[in-house]
């Protein structure tokens, strides 16, 4: 007995043996989860035995490795407690997943979360398009609403053209966050190239223009970080002591465009951290103050295909609760017959409210408010956290795992490539 105690105090103290059951729970629930946003069939029984052994996986994760001051174990316990209240509301188990998914990451490497993200997402969504090219599985065709151009949509393996268009969104933001030291321009024109085909294929514009928006933005980091590089080589060489990010002090020797490079990286904090609550109001605004006849927001309500109108049908029908309420949806995906009843809410912002309740809102907010405050001089993170704010205006993957892996930055710890120069 004492040998069996012993062994299980050694096993929990190894923080690796923790690290490595985050990644088996990690890896099943990832499966899942992107398997269910392509064609590829799959067994109900199944997937649902994957998501029962990643609960149980994390689960002991959590129970047998975490170690959590009492604030944080307050926050925790709340962030379970709201997202059990939701589910007793609403009937919606989706919460609990998400909160589950982002305590589990506590102390593993947020670096090796992504880069396994991206592997599973690369193989799976690869896999899914070269099935759908060879026509194993069902490439969707739809008619574009767009009366200027008469091709078709293509889902190339996914559910519905803009699913397929996100997983390529995320997926680029995150190999350019994971990379960006390793960014050359011939990356950025590859990366315009594919928002082009993105565009001219699946005509997801919103996922065009935010493609398009991250490499506008990491470009003018990068050209920033260059100049600021060179200036300060010429500083050193002149002997003229380099202003910091900190100080005030010899600001009259610091040149502009390495003045410039310490704007845009305290700038960026500060918009990233606004960025979803404004968001939130904006489009809640619009939403419930649309209405026919007020040709500002008919105009905005056309750009972004009808989601104003859906918005507002939702607002004034459901209402908006404390924990959430059941809110059925039926949307476009997985078939390419008409939904007579269709009624879906896109912005995950609106989605979260009615379905979730205004408190796991709130919720949302404070993760990701603490992610910003967390990771501030993270300004490539920043800029990935204010295009996801952007994205989510209009699409509902805040919350899901198989498209968005910027959550797990909450209790992920800093750092730790597993794919590196000298480290494979």
């Amino acid at each position: 007995m004492d040998f069996l105690i012993e062994r299980y105090n050694n096993w929990t103290k190894n923080p690796q043996n923790g690290e490595n059951l985050f990644f088996a729970g990690f890896i099943i629930y990832m499966f899942w989860s992107i398997m269910r946003t392509t064609m590829f069939p799959h067994s109900s029984m199944a997937f649902n035995m994957c998501l029962v052994f990643s609960v149980l996986i994390l689960a002991v994760k959590i129970v047998f490795f975490d170690v959590y001051t009492f604030k944080m174990f307050m926050a925790v316990a709340g962030m379970f407690a709201c997202s059990a209240i939701v589910f007793v509301s609403s009937g919606y188990f989706w919460p609990f997943l998400w909160v589950l998914m982002l305590v589990s990451a506590k102390d593993v490497p947020f670096k090796k979360i992504l880069q396994l993200y991206l592997l599973l997402n690369i193989i799976i969504m690869g896999l899914a398009f070269i099935a759908a090219m060879l026509g194993v599985i069902e490439n969707l065709a739809y008619n574009s609403d767009n009366p200027n151009n008469d091709t078709l949509r293509y889902s190339f393996g996914c559910v519905y053209t803009t699913d397929f268009a996100a997983h390529i969104f995320f997926m680029l933001l995150t190999a350019y966050y994971l990379y960006q030291k390793k960014l050359r321009p011939y990356h950025y024109i590859g990366t315009c190239a594919i928002a082009g085909l993105i565009y001219y294929f699946c005509y997801a514009k919103l996922d065009t223009i935010c493609i398009l928006l991250m490499v506008l933005l990491f470009g003018g980091y990068h050209v920033l970080q260059w100049q600021h590089g060179r200036e300060k080589i010429e500083m050193q060489a002149v002997a003229i002591p380099l202003v910091t990010e900190k100080t005030e002090a010899n600001k009259e020797f610091a040149f502009k465009r390495t003045s410039a490079y310490y704007r845009w990286k305290g700038i960026w904090g500060r918009i990233a951290l606004i960025s979803m609550p404004a968001l939130t109001m904006l489009m809640y605004y619009w939403s419930a103050s649309y209405k026919i006849g007020n040709e500002f927001l008919e105009m905005i309500d056309e750009t972004i295909t009808g989601r104003l109108g859906l918005g507002n049908i939702g607002i004034k029908e459901y209402g908006i609760t404390l924990f959430g309420q059941d809110i059925p949806m039926v949307g476009m995906g997985g078939s390419t017959e008409v939904q007579e009843d269709y009624f879906f809410i896109d912005s995950s912002y609106l989605f979260i409210l009615l379905r979730y309740g205004i408190i796991f809102l709130f919720i949302v907010f404070i993760v990701y408010g603490c992610i910003c405050y967390k990771h501030r001089n993270d300004t490539v993170l920043m800029i990935c956290i204010t295009l996801l704010a952007i994205s989510c205006f209009i699409d509902h993957h805040m919350m899901e795992e198989a498209y968005n892996p910027l959550g797990y930055a909450l209790f992920a710890k800093a750092g730790g490539m597993i794919w590196e120069k000298g480290k494979m």
